[in-house]
C-alpha cells in the first residue's frame, strides 16, 4: 500500500511529464495546470487503476486522460474520440514519439454511433450538447460498457446554484478563447443522466468532484452488473 506522500510524488511526476509532451509553451502551461489542479485525473485513475477492459474516452480533448492514465502505468488499450479537429492533431503530436503503447485517437462525432466496447468515460461533454443529442448519446454508450464495467461521467448537473452559474460562465469564457467549440450550452439535470442507466443493469453512484475549485462538477458513476447482459 502506498502512503499518501508517494501517491502525491507520483501524481506530481505523471503531470510534469505529460505536459512536456507539447511541443507549444501555451499548451504545456495548460496541461500543466490542468491535470494537476483538476481532481478528475487522478479520481479516474483511481477507479480505473484494477479494471482490465479497454477505456474508451468519448471527448478526450487533446489526450490529457490517456496520456496521464499510461503515465501512472494503467495498461489496458485506450481509444480517445474527439469532433474537434485541432485538439485530435494535438493529441497525435503528442503521442507520436511512441512512448505509450496501444494508445490511439480518432476524430469522430461522439454522437455517432460507437462500436467498441469496454470501460468508458465522458467528461465535460454533455453540456455541449442539445437535449435530444445528450438523450442519444446516453443511450449509446450505455450498451457499450462491458460486463462489470464502468461508465463514468463528470458533468456540471443544472442545480441552478452558484457553483452552477459559476460553472457556466467559465464555460462560455473557454469559448470565447476559441479553445473549446462554439455552441448552445445545456447543461443537464442529474435526473437525466441516471435514468439511462436502469438499476436493473447498473449500480449508480453521484458524488461532487469540485475539489478546490468553484465549479458544480459532479461525477456520475455506473457499473454494469455482472449478472446484466449486454444488448444486441
Amino acid at each position: 500500500m502506498k502512503n499518501g506522500t508517494t501517491e502525491r510524488m507520483e501524481h506530481e511526476h505523471a503531470c510534469t511529464r505529460v505536459a512536456a509532451r507539447f511541443s507549444e509553451r501555451w499548451l504545456r502551461l495548460y496541461a500543466g495546470r490542468k491535470l494537476r489542479n483538476d481532481p478528475v485525473f487522478l479520481t479516474a485513475f483511481e477507479l480505473l487503476r484494477a479494471s482490465p477492459p479497454p477505456l474508451v474516452d468519448a471527448g478526450c480533448g487533446v489526450g490529457l486522460l490517456a496520456f496521464y492514465l499510461r503515465e501512472r502505468n494503467f495498461l489496458p488499450p485506450i481509444s480517445g474520440l474527439d469532433r474537434d479537429r485541432r485538439k485530435i492533431a494535438r493529441a497525435h503530436a503528442a503521442a507520436a514519439t511512441g512512448v505509450y503503447r496501444d494508445l490511439e485517437f480518432i476524430h469522430k462525432d461522439i454522437c455517432e454511433p460507437i462500436a467498441p466496447t469496454g470501460n468508458m468515460v465522458l467528461f465535460d461533454v454533455l453540456h455541449y450538447l442539445s437535449p435530444n443529442e445528450q438523450t442519444r448519446l446516453l443511450d449509446r454508450l450505455a450498451p457499450r460498457v462491458a460486463p462489470g464495467g464502468l461508465l463514468v461521467i463528470r458533468d456540471c448537473p443544472r442545480d441552478r446554484n452558484a457553483r452552477y452559474w459559476l460553472t457556466h460562465l467559465a464555460e462560455r469564457f473557454a469559448q470565447m478563447t476559441t479553445w473549446n467549440i462554439k455552441t448552445s450550452l445545456h447543461f443537464p439535470t442529474r435526473e437525466k443522466i441516471l435514468a439511462a442507466f436502469g438499476n436493473d443493469q447498473f449500480t449508480q453512484s453521484v458524488q461532487p468532484l469540485w475539489g478546490r475549485t468553484p465549479f458544480n462538477n459532479h461525477l456520475f458513476i455506473f457499473r454494469r452488473r455482472d449478472t446484466a447482459t449486454l444488448p444486441a
